[in-house]
């Protein structure tokens, strides 16, 4: 860097009156207007980090919709007999059983190893459980590579959405932070279709080859994950300032830092992100207590569970991991079911292509609300058709029955799909994203266990009726998003914070001017309340 881009990051005793204390002043409109037309692009480095990096996203999806046609397969049957419902139950739950304790470490590895390195760690897990699944020889074995697996991809499913929250644009985090929905969805239809491909197979392969193809996604983030820039804000938190500050260039895109209103409007993004972070380290507002303690924080998390609980209480994995038993209940069998599945697993990345697109613009509260009454509609007519046409020769009722499942599938990522990602690491300040993210994830997790457990118990015992339990938990989703959920599109990750009740950091001179700065560190770290 020039030395007048050191001159910035050391935070010099400049009077007020300087370039960057007058952003809000010009004369020909606020600093944001005259950006827009860079600010609404993104960067071509951005778009790369970003789409690369949910790689891990693509194998989130391979792992957890392999299983649904892999247990339905007539050789995986025979090889590990008598399959019952209890050891479904298992093979399904363990692998979120090992989700649990993914998350829960990736709390800690992602603030301390960084975002970046903790995917790394996961990928080589997720290597080594692709390769015990594929060559297990009884159950037992089987269930310790989904352990295996499901602490890989439950470190990424907490991870990825964190680093892109933080190398993404204000005006299109939810484009980016949602394409680790997005992937998730291309890779539970992936694995729907090589499930089906498999299903002609009349060996070992049929079920050996699925699960051996979930090291391909591992391999390629191992290659290619040491290109990728570390997080500007974890950078920040760290002290690398100067390599941070590199890092944010690359993302803004240096054609656009070109344009002097650009440049000035990146260097306000750049020191409101290093203010808040000290800012916060002053406060410790990063330990595990003060998650809990402060009540800004407290609020934080209880929305953050609240979305993360809702998404699953919407029966969204039920019908994804047991959609084949579904579709016998109504009559279908063979080739069929294997062939039904894989259509489904087309439609969710389809609808939320949609979401992620629009969320930015629509914003995250109303979609999450609307979108959980249509699923509570969507169940009760299911629940409907089932009841009337299950075991009849009656084609069209049980056609219409599927065609609602499918349309579950679409309405679900027309909202929580992608959202449940997108909002709950950027309501998040940077001292506590990590913890209270994973925090979150791990009530998701939990609430997966539960239901992946008991959901093929429940089908044999009560069948249809078991729908009545996620009718009425969209409808209890719907409402609290409703009367408690703040809007956060269109803001930074740093002006979120206001949201919450929370001081906002803002240039160093310009709170000269207010008068109002904070030395308590020995950094001149300011805000505004």
């Amino acid at each position: 860097m020039d030395s007048s881009t050191t001159k910035k990051l050391s935070n010099s005793d400049e009077q007020p009156g300087t370039e960057l204390s007058n952003l809000r002043k010009t004369d020909s409109g606020d600093i944001e207007r005259q950006i827009s037309p860079y600010a609404q692009k993104l960067n071509a480095y951005t778009w790369f980090c970003s789409t690369f990096v949910v790689v891990g996203s693509l194998l989130y999806g391979i792992d957890s919709g392999i299983v649904s046609t892999t247990i339905s397969h007539d050789a995986f049957k025979s090889y590990f007999a008598p399959f019952t419902s209890s050891i479904k139950g298992a093979v399904v739950s363990t692998f979120s059983g090992g989700a649990f304790f993914g998350v829960l470490f990736s709390g800690w590895a992602a603030d301390s190893w960084g975002r970046k390195r903790t995917i790394m760690f996961a990928a080589v897990w997720a290597v080594i459980a692709g390769i015990i699944q594929a060559a297990s020889v009884h159950v037992g074995m089987l269930i310790a590579g989904r352990i295996i697996g499901g602490f890989a991809v439950g470190i990424m499913n907490m991870v990825i959405p964190v680093y892109n929250s933080e190398i993404a644009p204000t005006s299109k985090r939810g484009l980016i932070t949602g394409l680790h929905g997005q992937f998730v969805g291309f890779g539970f239809a992936l694995a729907n279709w090589i499930g089906f491909g498999c299903s002609y197979a009349s060996n070992s392969f049929q079920w050996r080859f699925p699960l051996a193809f979930q090291c391909a996604p591992a391999i390629i983030l191992l290659i290619g994950m040491p290109f990728l820039p570390y997080s500007p804000r974890w950078l920040l938190e760290k002290d690398r300032s100067e390599e941070a500050y590199s890092v944010l260039r690359k993302l803004h895109g240096e054609v656009n830092l070109v344009n002097p209103a650009y440049q000035e409007y990146f260097d306000q993004e750049f020191e409101k992100m290093q203010q808040q972070i000290r800012y916060e380290r002053v406060l410790k507002a990063g330990s595990m207590k003060n998650l809990i303690a402060k009540p800004s924080n407290r609020k934080r998390l209880l929305l953050s569970i609240a979305i993360q609980v809702f998404a699953q209480l919407s029966g969204i994995n039920v019908v994804n991991y047991y959609q084949t038993d579904i579709y016998e209940g109504v009559g279908i069998t063979g080739h069929t079911v294997t062939l039904l599945a894989s259509l489904y697993g087309m439609v969710g990345p389809a609808f939320n292509l949609i979401c992620i697109f629009y969320v930015d613009r629509f914003g995250r509260r109303s979609a999450l609300y609307i979108t959980g009454v249509a699923m509570a509609i969507d169940l009760a007519i299911v629940m409907g058709l089932t009841a009337n046409y299950s075991g009849t020769d009656n084609k069209v009722g049980q056609g219409f029955a599927i065609a609602f499942v499918f349309l579950f599938s679409a309405i679900y990522s027309l909202g929580y799909n992608s959202i449940h990602y997108i909002y709950v690491p950027e309501i998040m300040n940077q001292e506590v994203r990590a913890k209270g993210t994973a925090v979150a994830v791990i009530c998701n997790v939990l609430v997966n266990i539960v239901f992946n457990q008991i959901s093929p118990i429940a089908f044999s015992n009560v069948g249809f009726k078991y729908y009545g339990v996620f009718i009425a938990l969209n409808c209890v989703g719907a409402i609290v998003v409703f009367f408690f959920f703040p809007e956060t599109k269109g803001k930074s990750l740093e002006e979120i914070n206001a949201l919450f009740g929370e001081e906002v950091i803002v240039s160093r001179n310009e709170l000269v001017e207010m008068g109002k700065v904070d030395e308590r560190d020995g950094t001149n770290a300011q805000h505004r309340e």
